[in-house]
């Protein structure tokens, strides 16, 4: 397949796509939670509006953009829906991740169609048996975000590489002939995303299909960047991929506050002296205004942390361990912040809120099961962070 070269884009165009899908996933908001995976015109929208191609190889048709666009067009898209919005941050993220995997893998993937989509488990749960030309790989995974409309998985396992003495961390991409799904997704947030779990049995994976996690984080050196020379892929892979699920928390919280301000200008609170609409309330209107200042706060450290990610390449060093955690304390802190406004806005909204036809109970759920990914955990990131501010290693892969 020929080479494919990005057209030119705009962060306006951009973000004026994302609206349109944000819309058109608000509409279908039921049918999500129903289907458990977004429905195919939806599916199809998010893949023909390019937004997928923010952050791809530019010669594999992407954008080749910044951190800072990627998370500002995907809050964008959480707006409407946050199971979209999670489904975007994944795989848009993906597309950007695989440009640092082996140049034949790359080929393998998107040779025949660079649309193709991938998801994945980084959990180093997999049982490796090392073989000739490659590796035969055991296992079982679960919370693979966009797994329905994915040709490629990657999975995570421990094993010792070639010419070394102590397992490291890798990931082990497979085609879907070499996995089957366990349909396991049922749950209270997120519906919407086919986080769902795969099981491998003794599958062959070549030795180009495996990708060095944990050296390349360690080297700041990955394969794909043979192919891929722009900074964009010398990014810490961790950090950038890390910071791009936060979107899905601030967008919906975002939602949370518009919802909230439309619904307490009709709703009169029962057993008030007066008739007013809750709008006239202080509590509302304190808690409006304090809502919306603690989301401006939480978008500016976002975007700083994404400046910050995407400064490290023109450094002549790799980020410490205590830069590192502190970038995990920081997201991780960004989604705490989301979760309480939007908690705050529910407590608020009255005994109507608990209805499933209401918007903000599906956004309370989605935003707590957010908070539930490892990378975005509020307790371990902090604990992660303090530990290296008295002087201990993070004891934890940041």
């Amino acid at each position: 397949m020929a080479v494919q070269h990005a057209p030119s884009v705009t962060i306006e165009s951009l973000l004026e796509r994302a609206a349109a899908i944000a819309q058109m996933a608000a509409a279908r908001r039921h049918l999500i939670q129903q289907q458990r995976h977004l429905p195919d015109d939806l599916t199809q929208a998010l893949r023909t509006s390019g937004l997928l191609r923010v952050m791809q190889p530019a010669h594999w048709g992407g954008y080749e953009m910044d951190l800072g666009t990627f998370v500002r067009v995907a809050t964008e898209i959480a707006k409407g829906d946050t199971s979209t919005g999670w489904v975007y941050c994944i795989l848009g993220i993906h597309h950007f991740w695989i440009g640092y995997v082996e140049p034949q893998l790359q080929q393998e993937i998107w040779g025949q169609d660079t649309e193709v989509m991938m998801a994945d488990s980084f959990a180093p749960v997999g049982v490796v048996e090392p073989v000739s030309g490659g590796y035969r790989l055991s296992g079982r995974w679960s919370f693979l975000s966009g797994l329905w409309c994915s040709d490629w998985i990657a999975v995570g396992a421990r094993v010792v590489p070639p010419q070394g003495s102590k397992p490291e961390w890798a990931m082990f991409f497979l085609p879907k002939s070499d996995y089957r799904v366990d349909d396991e997704w049922h749950v209270v947030g997120l519906q919407g995303t086919d986080s769902n779990t795969v099981v491998v049995e003794n599958a062959f994976v070549p030795a180009h299909r495996v990708f060095w996690l944990e050296r390349a984080e360690r080297t700041g050196q990955a394969p794909g960047q043979q192919l891929n020379t722009s900074p964009l892929y010398r990014l810490p892979f961790v950090p950038t991929l890390g910071l791009a699920l936060v979107p899905a928390a601030v967008g919906s919280a975002r939602a949370a506050i518009d919802h909230f301000r439309q619904w307490i200008d009709t709703r009169v609170p029962i057993f008030r002296v007066n008739e007013s609409p809750q709008r006239d309330m202080t509590a509302a209107q304190m808690a409006l205004a304090e809502a919306t200042t603690t989301m401006d706060a939480v978008e500016g450290m976002m975007l700083r942390c994404a400046d910050e990610i995407m400064a490290w390449p023109s450094r002549e060093r790799r980020p410490t361990e205590q830069e590192r955690a502190r970038y995990y304390a920081w997201r991780s802190y960004m989604v705490r912040q989301s979760v309480r406004v939007v908690d705050r806005l529910f407590e608020l909204s009255g005994g109507h809120s608990i209805y499933l036809q209401h918007p903000l109970q599906q956004i309370w759920r989605d935003v707590h099961a957010v908070s539930q990914h490892l990378a975005l955990h509020f307790e371990f990131a902090m604990e992660a962070y303090g530990r290296t501010l008295v002087g201990l290693p993070s004891g934890a892969m940041v």
